[in-house]
């Protein structure tokens, strides 16, 4: 239970007890309508105010996080994330997503963020669906407490409100007094218990995606995907992921420009070591686009066939679930 003084509804002029439905535990305004499986093939549905714990324990799972905990110093630091403002100039564009796992997680261009839900405004719900799960506990409150640090000026608040990350009703005083709240039950330098993986701030997601694809204890399992695969098409996995090789040749046109210039001089012509230089860097150039070449060919081919094969699965495993008696496609609230 973060606070025993933060009760979001209380501090908008409504009763704890209050007929007011979309405030009370029993019925959040923020619960999605149907959460489904990260493999959307899967069919592997739940209606969230069926089950709201279950609901809650996917909804802000990180265990993703959590599992490489012991690697994550690769892909960010254990200081808390910056502002919001800080982050707008920067340049980053914030991204919602809805994925816990994903969250205070960037690339070049974005910084993902997942809307703040109402519900966690609310000291009755805490303590009706959250507090008597550990891991739930530990996960919801390392969430709430990234937007302590998220939001720490009326500017940062603004941004969150225009970015649709914040109750549409939720006030700066309001979320004053929630903050106040907090802090009298949590030390700041040691806001344990928390999950592990708010223990660190903002993950950069390109090492995210070398942890995943490399780190042994995967055994290459993630090596295509990685932690989160944003490749529309092979284009831009190739654009992205082979855009050193423009540097790489420009730096080789150079030096074969150079020792053309070189061996052209009567310093360097009769020079022996500088004529072997000349002559092994000159066959590498040639070696080195031709495996380049091949390298791209090679993954291309890997790209490919692993994209056929998960294909065909997911088209057997439908073809498997029609078969079934009884079988329906949609949830049924």
């Amino acid at each position: 239970m973060l606070s025993s003084n933060g009760n979001y509804a209380a501090h908008n002029g409504v009763d704890a007890g209050a007929s007011n439905k979309a405030q009370t535990p029993t019925e959040p305004a923020d619960l999605s309508t149907t959460h489904v499986d990260t493999k959307y093939w899967s069919y592997k549905t739940l209606h969230p105010n069926a089950n709201i714990q279950a609901f809650l324990k996917k909804d802000f799972d990180i265990s993703r996080l959590d599992k490489v905990y012991d690697l994550l110093w690769w892909a960010g630091r254990q200081v808390p994330p910056r502002p919001l403002h800080r982050l707008k100039m920067l340049g980053r564009k914030i991204a919602i997503t809805e994925q816990a796992d994903l969250h205070l997680v960037w690339s070049v261009e974005s910084f993902f963020v997942k809307p703040l839900p109402d519900f966690l405004l609310i000291h009755s719900f805490w303590t009706t669906y959250i507090c008597d799960d550990d891991q739930l506990y530990e996960s919801a409150r390392g969430f709430v407490l990234s937007y302590i640090w998220l939001i720490r000026y009326k500017s940062d608040f603004e941004i969150a409100k225009d970015e649709w990350l914040l109750p549409s009703d939720l006030t700066w005083p309001v979320w004053r007094a929630f903050v106040e709240s907090i802090w009298q039950k949590v030390v700041p330098d040691n806001p344990d218990p928390i999950s592990k993986r708010y223990r660190y701030g903002e993950l950069r997601i390109s090492r995210l995606d070398q942890i995943y694809r490399f780190a042994p204890q995967f055994l290459l399992k993630h090596l295509v995907r990685g932690y989160l695969y944003s490749y529309p098409s092979y284009g831009g996995f190739f654009k992205r992921e082979f855009a050193w090789l423009i540097v790489a040749f420009a730096y080789l046109s150079i030096v074969l420009s150079a020792m053309q210039v070189g061996l052209a001089t009567y310093q360097l012509k009769d020079n022996g070591d500088f004529n072997k230089g000349s002559y092994g860097f000159a066959v590498l150039s040639i070696i080195f686009p031709v495996a380049i070449t091949a390298i791209a060919l090679l993954l291309y081919i890997v790209l490919w066939l692993y994209h056929v094969i998960t294909t065909f699965c997911a088209w057997f495993g439908g073809r498997k679930r029609e078969r079934l008696p009884n079988n329906h496609s949609a949830v049924v609230g």
